[in-house]
């Protein structure tokens, strides 16, 4: 299958092409995000309803700072068998438990993707970013009011969705 193709009719197939307002740094987060996705875990998803939330309440345990200007934080978030799943399909470990190894996994493959985020849009000579160390946070919860938006990705894939969150300052 070929991988453009496929992350087109990903994206196609879901509200991307009609959210209003979305900037060109998250426009262009999710568009990567696809082909990571689809290149590194697991070519059979699809995107769920992609929205701009006003509020947010829940919590974000698994997470990046992207900085620089503009600067953003990445976090996963899912229920915890679906997570371990995710964490499997990346890794290719035998995770089994939401332990060390899934979290370790799900973070890795968030630096995988913020990394490949980063180098394209400097490649593209849009911006230059630099990416904090990912962190397992506990329950830190977004607040709103230090972003301009809060953009949830819900990704399904057979064994459930995982959320990745993109705050943009």
């Amino acid at each position: 299958m070929d991988n453009s193709r496929s992350v087109s009719g990903i994206l196609e197939a879901s509200n991307y092409l009609s959210l209003p307002n979305m900037s060109e740094f998250v426009k262009t987060y999710i568009e990567k995000l696809v082909h990571n996705i689809s290149m590194y875990v697991d070519p059979d998803f699809s995107l769920g309803t992609i929205d701009i939330l006003n509020d947010f309440s829940g919590k974000c345990e698994l997470s990046q700072a992207i900085t620089g200007v503009p600067s953003a934080y990445s976090c996963v978030d899912g229920k915890e068998d679906t997570l371990v799943q995710f964490a499997e399909h990346y890794s290719h470990l035998g995770v089994k438990t939401f332990d060390v190894l899934a979290r370790e996994a799900i973070l890795d493959f968030l630096n995988l993707h913020n990394g490949l985020f980063v180098v394209l849009l400097s490649k593209n000579n849009i911006c230059e970013l630099s990416l904090d160390a990912p962190k397992q946070n506990g329950n830190y919860t977004i607040d709103l009011a230090l972003y301009k938006s809060i953009t949830v990705i819900p990704v399904m894939f057979s064994y459930g969705t995982v959320k990745f969150y993109l705050c943009e300052s």
